[in-house]
């Protein structure tokens, strides 16, 4: 590298800053950010073959059926004891009485009706919950998530996006459970794999669990591997190496992510590793 940067440092808190964010999915941002606040600008669907069912933005937040223009038609459950399951993830492993059941069966008639097959209506649904998602309807996105894993249990996206959810409330044990079952579907998953360990990363953030940070390092170092050049897997093991207050390897990974792309890096986390300790290649200063 040639020359140097410097740059302003504003630290109004603890490391534990950088585990408190909002994450997305993570190779939904390309902010190469420990973890990012939601966007609307941000491209959280995928480009699909079928671009009859591919949603819009949906600014209407409180339609309860928006998805009259395929001619599929939602009916609302009934909560059992008060609670609306539609905005539990995974209907919160309620039993659904016969009334929903049948609620059920109709919304998978309507469904193999106007999609090609099940897949690719619970990818409709999966990219739509990460619509609502950006948008910042979690209650819209979780029922869209249900609805995907309704029709395909196998849709890791499905375990992604309510991982995301329970991350964004706090929630962080029952984020990590879902990502993790997102994980069994697809081992070889870097961007999961990263958004799970920055998952595990906040949470040794908060409380110090000497478990979580191992775990953290194990994913990231397999993210890395798997993607050699995914720079958000190095601002994360960068961002665990200084919780581990090994400034070595965290200046290092730093360095390499830059490296790959010096547009992707997170200045938060620079901000911290200057404050912490002197970039040993005198670079960011």
């Amino acid at each position: 590298m040639k020359g140097s940067l410097t740059i302003g440092i504003i630290i109004s808190s603890s490391l534990t800053i950088l585990g408190q964010h909002v994450i997305l999915k993570s190779d939904a941002t390309g902010s190469g950010g420990v973890s990012m606040p939601i966007s609307n600008n941000q491209e959280t669907v995928k480009e699909k073959s079928n671009k009859e069912f591919e949603p819009q933005m949906f600014k209407s937040l409180n339609e309860s059926i928006i998805e009259r223009e395929h001619e599929v038609v939602l009916v609302g459950k009934m909560a059992p004891e008060g609670v609306n399951i539609n905005e539990l993830s995974l209907w919160g492993g309620f039993q659904k009485n016969l009334q929903q059941l049948e609620e059920d069966k109709t919304f998978l008639k309507d469904c193999d009706r106007n999609f090609e097959n099940r897949e690719v209506a619970s990818r409709f649904f999966s990219d739509m919950g990460w619509q609502y998602l950006s948008e910042g309807s979690k209650e819209m996105a979780t029922y869209r998530y249900n609805l995907a894993n309704l029709l395909n249990p196998e849709n890791i996206e499905v375990f992604w996006g309510l991982g995301v959810i329970e991350y964004q409330k706090g929630e962080h044990q029952e984020a990590i459970k879902l990502m993790s079952l997102g994980l069994e579907s697809d081992e070889e998953n870097a961007p999961l794999l990263t958004d799970l360990a920055t998952v595990y990363i906040s949470c040794f953030s908060e409380n110090a669990h000497n478990v979580d940070l191992p775990k953290a390092f194990q994913m990231l170092n397999k993210a890395i591997e798997l993607e050699p050049n995914y720079v958000n897997a190095y601002m994360q093991i960068s961002h665990a190496y200084l919780l581990d207050q090994d400034m070595t390897k965290a200046w290092d990974n730093f360095h390499k992510g830059y490296e790959i792309s010096p547009t992707n890096i997170n200045f938060d986390l620079l901000s911290l590793l200057v404050a912490t300790a002197p970039d040993p290649l005198g670079f960011f200063k």
